[in-house]
């Protein structure tokens, strides 16, 4: 019988500077393998043989033997460039086995190291093959973008910044290639910013690509900060900038809040070393691009206080009222947590409400009260007062009366009881006359 050929095809798609890894079918004990390249005129690129032989050929070029490296099990080209695509040919010789690796080029145009908001996004993926095929992209939320065929041309924005991924599908098989996009943003950290009268407050705002905010400042029209109070609809102006006089001014000195040079890895926060009760409420910060779009963010700010009533000195079996709170509702999902001193008798009991109500103080209550706020078993930020409960007066009253009155009756019976003497002995005298 004479000998047949087993075929295998497989199409690869990939992406210049890319990596291959060509995996060989499972050999016997004795083999004899070589790989071809087919682009033009057929050069053998490498071998292997069961005795050890792991060859790379010299006459296929620098384009072949300064990117492959070679094992029994595979084939790997390294650093990927156009004139290393094509077709490859696997040939076992032992058992006519032939296998064809078909090379296709996937290009990408490139796009800016970061992109404005506003400015144009342009995606382009194409395969270079005649084979019927289709490209889409998938956005960084994970949903697919325009139909177009490998394109996508819009205005950038805030969504657009991340990993988008290019998908070729050919014959049912997909491949897929990621490309990211930056788009210049506010990073996504929660919307809420919690501390307490006996910290300090930080309002966070950071630019992300941070490397690039000295780029964008070319860009920027105007920059400020706004404040609106939690008891208040009026917005105040804390700082703003003008790119025409490059000068950043202060218009709210009483705040007394600082700032850091935000041209330094992109750090447009806000600082005080104590938090206060007045600074509960929104924070915005604004950057008007030299195109129009304004990029935004608010952070809501809650401090947290510890009221006492009547006041944090009291005497032993006062009544008194504790109340914790950030002025108003507290997020969904966030709670409040008591912690008395261990020397209370009430380190043991479990208080997860605002307000706390002791019906008669000891002094074992004195020492310091903290109040967390916390989402889950995470604390998010704490106020502490330190209570200082003396004894009751009554009992210092009596004392003072029982030792006065000591003082007083000491004198007396010493002089009663020297009066008695004298009278005894004053009888004994004249009893002794009449005799």
């Amino acid at each position: 019988n004479s000998p047949f050929v087993i075929i295998l095809f497989d199409l690869i798609y990939r992406r210049v500077g890319e990596r291959a890894v060509l995996n060989s079918p499972v050999l016997p004990h004795q083999y004899y393998v070589s790989w071809f390249f087919e682009r033009g005129p057929e050069i053998e690129i490498a071998d292997v043989s069961y005795f050890g032989r792991k060859h790379v050929n010299p006459d296929s070029g620098e384009i072949w033997t300064s990117r492959l490296s070679i094992s029994t099990n595979n084939l790997i080209i390294n650093n990927m460039q156009e004139e290393n695509f094509g077709t490859i040919v696997y040939f076992k010789f032992t058992f006519p086995y032939l296998c064809i690796l078909v090379f296709m080029l996937v290009s990408m145009e490139e796009q800016r190291p970061f992109l404005i908001p506003g400015h144009r996004l342009s995606l382009n993926c194409n395969a270079e093959t005649k084979r019927r095929h289709s490209v889409y992209w998938i956005k960084p939320a994970g949903n697919k973008a325009s139909p177009i065929q490998g394109s996508v041309t819009k205005k950038a924005e805030s969504q657009d910044n991340g990993k988008w991924k290019c998908v070729v599908k050919d014959n049912g098989k997909e491949s897929e290639f990621e490309f990211f996009v930056s788009v210049v943003d506010f990073s996504s950290a929660s919307k809420y910013v919690y501390t307490s009268t006996n910290l300090p407050l930080s309002i966070p705002f950071w630019i992300t690509p941070k490397e690039f905010v000295q780029k964008i400042l070319s860009n920027v029209e105007t920059i400020e900060w706004l404040f609106t109070p939690k008891t208040s609809s009026t917005q105040q102006t804390i700082f703003s900038f003008s790119s025409k006089n490059g000068q950043l001014k202060q218009e709210d000195t009483a705040s007394e809040l600082s700032y850091k040079n935000f041209t330094d890895g992109g750090n447009f926060s806000l600082h005080r070393n104590l938090a206060r009760v007045e600074d509960r409420g929104t924070y915005n910060c604004s950057i008007t691009f030299t195109n129009g779009y304004v990029l935004s963010r608010s952070l809501v700010v809650d401090v947290l206080e510890i009221t006492p009533s009547p006041g944090t000195e009291l005497i032993s079996g006062h009544h008194l009222n504790l109340s914790c709170s950030t002025g108003g509702p507290l997020e969904t999902g966030v709670t409040v947590k008591w912690v008395p001193p261990d020397t209370s008798s009430l380190a043991k009991a479990d208080f997860l409400s605002g307000h706390l109500i002791i019906t008669r103080v000891g002094t074992e209550d004195s020492g310091k009260w903290r109040c967390d706020l916390r989402r889950n078993t995470t604390t998010l930020t704490s106020a502490v007062i330190t209570l200082k409960i003396g004894e009751h007066r009554k009992r210092e009253e009596n004392m003072n009366v029982s030792f006065s009155f000591l003082v007083f009756s000491l004198p007396v019976f010493l002089f009663c009881n020297s009066h008695q003497r004298k009278m005894r002995q004053l009888r004994h005298r004249l009893c002794k006359c009449k005799k």
